[in-house]
């Protein structure tokens, strides 16, 4: 799975409950979330691996990434609760 499955599978579970606006406001957050993180790829926490991880504002998912020289890689959208490291081998 990538991690524009992450996200659309994110946003289909606000879908599924009715929550039109949060769902496009997610979108709109992790949109966000890219352009910081491409401006600052330090900015996430440092995490297992290598990774950096990088909160969503307002909702419990975060940007799991890895900074490669000049190149960022969104290893993950992960779920801060839920299947914690499931992205762990991508």
């Amino acid at each position: 799975m990538s991690s524009v499955a992450d996200a659309d599978r994110a946003t289909d579970w606000y879908i599924e409950q009715d929550a039109w606006k949060a769902a496009e406001t997610l979108q709109l957050e992790i949109r966000r979330a890219l352009r910081r993180m491409a401006a600052s790829p330090g900015l996430g926490t440092p995490g297992a691996a290598g990774t950096r991880i990088l909160p969503i504002h307002r909702f419990p998912v975060s940007l799991v990434y890895r900074v490669q020289g000049d190149h960022i890689r969104v290893i993950a959208i992960a779920h801060q609760r839920r299947a914690p490291g499931f992205w762990r081998g991508r």
